[in-house]
């Protein structure tokens, strides 16, 4: 699939203005804020695909960097700094959406962070719906340290995409914390693959790597938010 065309723009948040593209959707059902992982912008090629992946099926996509990756830091912002900017982009959203459903996605990290800011909003937070592309349950090797206190807070229904090789989510505890959480929560699972969403012995590039997922988010999308 050919990349769509992307329009720059910036959002701001705080004192802080950011970096950000748009994919537009030619004829737009819903619009998607999609964050970036810990180690890479929103320019990686794996959100590329995602966020192409979207448009050519009706969701326009906003891809922004938080405040960290602008100033090419390595060591993400603290969790304040975070949120304000997943804040300023999904109101960013809301504005330009005109009234089409909103959701929030991101890769590892960023879909982590959305889903904080949602546990912390309640229904006031603007998403319609989270999509994780690989949400980061624990750290590596440290099945001790979940990072699940906060979903049972999330209102809105969740998405999470996950490979069954990833070493940051072990397949049975992604499972049990799914079943956990009930009804408003949703897994997909891709055979062999690992956080990054690559599957050994699969030659496939990171962009097609978000194509292939964002399919899978699309249907959630059409079938969650709109049924």
């Amino acid at each position: 699939m050919p990349p769509l065309e992307t329009e720059p723009t910036n959002i701001v948040a705080g004192e802080r203005r950011l970096t950000a593209l748009w994919t537009h959707a030619s004829a737009p059902v819903a619009v998607c804020a999609l964050a970036h992982g810990a180690g890479a912008g929103m320019a990686h090629p794996f959100l590329h695909g995602v966020a192409d992946g979207l448009a050519a099926s009706g969701i326009s996509v906003l891809r922004f960097n938080f405040p960290y990756m602008e100033a090419k830091r390595r060591v993400p912002d603290g969790t304040a700094v975070i949120l304000e900017a997943w804040g300023a982009a999904l109101s960013h959203v809301v504005l330009r959406a005109r009234g089409l459903p909103v959701v929030a996605a991101g890769k590892s990290f960023g879909g982590r962070m959305a889903s904080v800011l949602a546990a912390r909003q309640g229904d006031e937070f603007p998403g319609r719906g989270l999509v994780f592309f690989g949400y980061p349950l624990h750290p590596p090797g440290r099945i001790d340290r979940l990072r699940d206190a906060h979903l049972p807070q999330v209102r809105r229904p969740m998405l999470f995409i996950q490979g069954t090789r990833d070493a940051l989510a072990r397949r049975d505890l992604v499972e049990a914390t799914v079943q956990r959480l009930g009804a408003r929560a949703h897994l997909h699972f891709v055979d062999g693959a690992d956080h990054s969403f690559h599957v050994a012995g699969v030659k496939r590039n990171d962009r097609d790597a978000g194509a292939d997922v964002a399919r899978v988010a699309v249907s959630f999308v059409r079938d969650s938010l709109f049924a």
